[in-house]
């Protein structure tokens, strides 16, 4: 059987990655600006690394609307098909008590 696109793509487990990754590059950037303002050498390598994880930060959260937004209207959209009504199984060809 066939299931619609919304219950085939793992929504939830994208948006878990990418909240991880935003977290992380939080954490990191914030690490990186209290390290360069301590008045460290080679601040231009830190500084780099600080882009870096702004621009990892900026990804993820553009990552975590876009799918978001995608999922609800997936939803809605697969909300509005049309459900044929199908028998409901008690049990499963496997889970069949045995005839004894």
């Amino acid at each position: 059987m066939n299931k619609p696109l919304v219950d085939r793509i793992p929504f939830a487990k994208i948006v878990t990655v990418l909240a991880i990754v935003f977290g992380v590059s939080l954490g990191l950037c914030g690490l990186t600006f209290v390290v360069s303002s301590g008045g460290s050498n080679g601040g231009g390598f830190i500084w780099g690394l600080g882009w870096l994880e702004f621009a990892a930060m900026a990804i993820s959260a553009t990552g975590m609307v876009l799918t978001v937004v995608v999922w609800v209207i997936l939803s809605a959209v697969s909300s509005f098909g049309s459900k044929a009504s199908q028998p409901q199984k008690l049990f499963d060809e496997e889970d069949k008590p045995e005839d004894r």
